[in-house]
């Protein structure tokens, strides 16, 4: 590069006198300068333009905009196509595997029913003609040699031990219904005096006087008969036990009356199993002539509880060694009856033993309200008797 020339500044002299300091105060003035104004020439170094980088050329794509869906948008609302692949929706997963489920257990429920339906029932009990028609008819399809054709030698066999009584895995065994024998029982005579309390035309006249004497804590039990609704108040096995039994109504200014009847003898025939013990068979037959007696001690022992205000001793052992002969025997019987008449005999020993144990409750505390409801529980056992009784003989 080339110089500048040099600059010559020039300052012209002051030729201003001085005054005194007491005429005018000295004022301090700036120089002047004069400045050189003649053109400079100046030269400028060539500088080679930097290198810029190559800028690649930028496209513009479209930008999808997106907008808010609320969520209650139904999945299956038409979109508008633009271009891109649609994306399921979050509960897709769910409902797929909802409704998987769904055929999944249809299936299932389809083949059940159709594996039901086409299942073979099994042939009723006691028959045996199907096994002796397929040994017939294995028969007929042996050849000359004694031989079964292929195919029919398992089926042969199955049939073949059915009849003889083997069993073969895979075959249902026919059932068989056991053997029985005939077994009678004899039931005595059981004298009944019932303590009767009115006769009333209508049902609704007798209940209305059966709760007033169940409001005094009495027994009662309602028959019907000829359109008639009879109340007895007490049942005994003896006259003068019904007597003892109406006294005491007396005394309470109740007006009763002492109607006799009784329970027939007769026998009854029941099929026992062939397997029956001898010694079960002996109980079931003593089964009535026990009941009759345990019936007649217990009355009596009621009996003297209204007449003299306490039970024997004697009379206490005799009906506790009854009972227990008699529950012994009742559960040999209920084991060879039907379900209705098992029901009606264990209502009666229910009822029996329960008056046993109200007169030993008498026994060690006297009082008159265990009698009463030893006497409601008597009346209890004769009507589930009865009962037994006519649906056995049927």
């Amino acid at each position: 590069m080339k110089k500048s020339p040099d600059y010559t500044i020039r300052i012209r002299p002051n030729t201003e006198q001085t005054r005194p300091r007491a005429q005018a105060p000295t004022v301090r003035r700036p120089p002047k300068i004069k400045l050189n104004t003649s053109p400079v020439a100046v030269v400028q170094a060539e500088a080679e333009p930097a290198s810029m980088p190559d800028i690649p050329e930028i496209s513009i794509e479209e930008i999808e905009t997106i907008g808010f869906n609320p969520k209650s948008k139904s999945l299956f609302a038409r979109k508008k196509w633009t271009g891109y692949t649609f994306k399921p929706p979050r509960n897709m997963f769910r409902l797929s595997a909802v409704a998987g489920g769904a055929v999944a257990i249809g299936l299932l429920l389809g083949y059940v029913v159709l594996q039901t339906f086409a299942a073979e029932e099994p042939p009723p009990a006691g028959e045996k003609a199907p096994f002796a028609l397929g040994q017939t008819q294995q028969n007929e399809q042996k050849g000359a040699g004694g031989q079964t054709p292929a195919g029919q030698g398992a089926q042969g066999q199955a049939l073949n031990s059915a009849v003889s009584g083997q069993t073969v895995p895979g075959v249902p065994s026919p059932v068989t219904t056991p053997k029985t024998n005939p077994l009678t029982i004899t039931l005595p005579v059981v004298p009944l005096y019932m303590v009767q309390g009115g006769v009333f035309s209508t049902k609704a006249g007798a209940q209305q006087e059966q709760a007033v004497f169940q409001e005094k804590g009495w027994p009662t039990h309602m028959e019907e008969d000829a359109g008639k609704h009879t109340l007895f108040l007490g049942v005994s096995a003896s006259r003068d036990d019904a007597l003892a039994l109406a006294q005491a109504y007396r005394a309470s200014k109740q007006e009763v009356y002492i109607k006799e009847k009784s329970l027939p003898a007769g026998t009854l025939t029941l099929s026992v199993p062939e397997t029956l013990p001898r010694g079960t068979a002996e109980e079931i037959k003593q089964f009535g002539r026990l009941q009759a007696d345990l019936f007649q001690t217990v009355s009596l022992a009621i009996g003297g509880g209204f007449k003299e205000g306490k039970v024997p001793q004697a009379v206490l052992d005799k009906m506790l060694t009854q009972h227990r002969e008699a529950l012994q025997r009742g559960r040999s019987v209920t084991t060879v009856l039907d379900e209705r008449s098992k029901a009606l005999l264990q209502n009666a020993l229910n009822e029996m033993t329960t008056a046993v144990t109200t007169l030993q409750q008498f026994a060690s505390q006297p009082n008159r309200t265990y009698l009463w409801q030893a006497e409601e529980n008597m009346l209890q056992f004769i009507s589930s008797y009865k009962q037994w009784q006519q649906a056995i003989t049927r």
